[in-house]
């Protein structure tokens, strides 16, 4: 933390471009909306620019692209929106969940040890806290996750955009963004390097010590884009996927302009394409294999009703993973310094990672060691793995709140599959549904962090914030094309 400060500081001014967010962001809401500066500047902030560089003020908590994009939004929300909110218990997961990470941090002390309870029975006890890092990590969670999940709950159902629906426009810019980084990092694919790191080192001169290299697997760059790393970068990939092809199927009319017109490829076609290939150029197994399933279960619901597409889903993805498991198992059967290949130190370390790092956390399994302050095993400083990683730094409290709150997503959404609705809302349920599934499988291979974090708790503000009109059961629904991955690439 206080390296990260001191390089935050060490600038010569130059990095305080982080506030143009804020600024366009005021701007817009002035002259627009909300959700003019959601899907204008927000979105853009989130999907084009790094958050691994900060802005960090004397005595103030750090700030990124994202968080200054995002503090006036809150603040607007707040005064502005909350007549529109409906309370209901993941609000309460959500808020504990940021307030878990600041306590965890603030009790990376002795206290963390579980002294805590002796505070209650020892008069002699004296407290000890982390408190500025404790104050610092809540600041950061109401960026990173309270602020984004009232976005999504607020600005995205029930609203209009230029006189369509908000979420049409908030997965078209989406698309096109990604679509825009896919393209860009084309270069970074051929050449191993990093567009972003190399353009925003000149802003953050003394912050460029710390940034993820690229990585090179099979001769070629793993690009990252503006996502600090590959494996982040193929789950925002990931999402963009999905949502695609939730517009191409029920907003028929978008990007049906050729580029060329002797070329039969549309925009629509151009954007799918870019998305895919940025997907397969982060070179990422654990989004792949969370694609994967995420658009066998978008095949299965165009294909079966729910009930029978859920059982054959729930069956095939049982034989995948089983199967990956077996295989798994005999490609990490060796030792770390016999492995042939990159990729297999790669799997044999995150073999390791849950062996080596119990111990650590049965010996703080309540709160944690916290996020700066938790000791490095057998030499592996990075956990590669959402779930571990809450366990070693949130304790079994922060671990048990995430699940909850998948837990909750999945269910508010299998809920409302289960309604008579229109068409193009079911689809939205099935793709938020194949978002889950993909994003639950990618965070077995890497920590949540970064935009993948901003987009998960967005995404589970927006979750929460559907409410489909019912159609009659005796009623056709209106018409509309199944669900699936099908013919989407032309």
């Amino acid at each position: 933390m206080q390296r990260e400060a001191k390089a935050a500081r060490c600038g010569d001014g130059m990095e305080l471009v982080i506030l143009l967010p804020a600024l366009a962001c005021v701007v817009v809401m002035a002259m627009g909306s909300t959700r003019s500066a959601l899907i204008n500047v927000y979105l853009p902030a989130v999907l084009l620019l790094p958050q691994s560089f900060q802005l960090r003020f004397e005595h103030l908590p750090p700030l990124t692209f994202a968080d200054t994009a995002i503090l006036p939004l809150g603040v607007a929300l707040i005064f502005m929106e909350m007549r529109h909110w409906r309370f209901d218990w993941m609000d309460l997961l959500v808020v504990l969940f940021a307030v878990s990470e600041a306590v965890s941090e603030g009790m990376s002390t002795p206290l963390a040890n579980g002294t805590w309870v002796r505070i209650f029975t020892s008069p002699a006890e004296t407290l000890q806290v982390n408190g500025d890092n404790g104050i610092f990590q809540f600041a950061a969670g109401i960026t990173m996750i309270i602020f984004p999940y009232m976005v999504g709950k607020l600005l995205i159902e029930e609203r209009k955009y230029n006189g369509e629906p908000v979420r049409v426009a908030l997965i078209r810019r989406m698309v096109t963004l990604l679509a825009m980084v896919a393209v860009i990092s084309v270069f970074d694919f051929f050449t191993g390097k990093s567009t972003w790191q190399e353009v925003f080192k000149h802003f953050f001169p003394g912050q460029a010590w710390w940034a993820w290299p690229t990585q090179i697997r099979w001769g070629f760059g793993r690009i990252i884009g503006p996502f600090a790393h590959a494996i982040l970068a193929g789950m925002v990939f990931l999402m963009g996927l999905v949502y695609c092809i939730w517009l191409r199927t029920f907003v028929p009319q978008w990007g049906t302009r050729r580029i060329v017109k002797e070329l039969r490829l549309t925009v629509r076609g151009a954007v799918m394409w870019a998305i895919v290939g940025g997907l397969l150029m982060t070179q990422s197994r654990g989004p792949w294999l969370g694609v994967i399933l995420a658009l066998l279960f978008v095949f299965l619901m165009g294909k079966f009703p729910v009930a029978k597409a859920a059982a054959a889903f729930i069956l095939l993805a049982a034989v995948i993973l089983s199967a990956g498991y077996y295989f798994g198992n005999k490609y990490t059967s060796v030792e770390l310094d016999q492995a042939k290949t990159e990729e297999q130190r790669s799997a044999i370390y995150r073999r390791d990672l849950v062996h080596n790092y119990m111990p650590v956390v049965m010996e703080r399994k309540a709160f944690g060691w916290g996020i700066t302050t938790f000791p490095t095993m057998e030499g592996q400083k990075s956990i590669d793995n959402q779930y571990l990683m809450l366990a070693v730094t949130q304790g079994l409290v922060g671990l048990g709140l995430f699940v909850a709150i998948l837990a909750g997503w999945g269910i508010r959404l299998l809920r409302l599959a289960a309604r008579p609705m229109p068409a193009e809302d079911q689809g939205m349920v099935f793709a938020h549904l194949a978002v889950l599934i993909g994003l639950t499988t990618a965070i077995a291979t890497v920590y949540l962090g970064e935009q993948p974090q901003l987009l998960f708790f967005l995404i589970v503000g927006w979750v929460h914030g559907m409410n489909p009109v019912r159609v009659a059961a005796s009623a056709k629904a209106e018409t509309a094309p199944p669900f699936e991955f099908r013919r989407v690439l032309t």
